[in-house]
């Protein structure tokens, strides 16, 4: 009996560490698509709606949402999780690595494209750094795994 359960004890201490990082690359995609599908929301809304949107991410606190310019009222403010973090937002123009990035949806589908790094928050973890670029031409946003 006393053997069974020293086997069972080893086991579980070589399976739970395998199964924490599986589990950290796990949410930090599913933060990483979160952030994707509300992309491709404002996107279609602002085409469906005929009107300018603004998606919004915040470097340094690791939120984003979305801003109708016009009435100035905002989607509620997203956070990433916490395996995953904004690192920088390129723009073609510029790099940033701190403060608030603009993505700007036109109406007829266009936008003021970009280049978004997520990155694991913790060096040690075994999570995956992703690349999600907007297309300027048709707005559409595109995420890849950084290499």
């Amino acid at each position: 009996m006393v053997s069974v359960l020293v086997m069972i004890g080893l086991f579980l201490g070589l399976v739970t560490p395998s199964v924490m990082t599986t589990l950290d690359r796990i949410q930090a995609d599913s933060s990483a698509r979160k952030v994707t599908s509300l992309l491709a929301s404002a996107r279609s809304q602002a085409i469906a709606t005929k009107a300018t949107l603004i998606f919004q991410g915040d470097l340094d606190q690791n939120q984003y949402w979305v801003i109708d310019p016009k009435s100035e009222e905002s989607s509620q403010v997203m956070e990433l999780d916490r395996t995953i973090q904004f690192r920088e937002f390129d723009d073609g123009e510029e790099s940033l690595r701190e403060g608030i990035f603009s993505v700007t949806f036109y109406p007829l589908g266009s936008t003021s494209g970009g280049t978004i790094l997520l990155e694991p928050s913790d060096i040690d973890t075994d999570a995956p750094s992703f690349l999600l670029t907007i297309d300027p031409v048709t707005g559409k946003p595109y995420l890849q795994h950084a290499s």
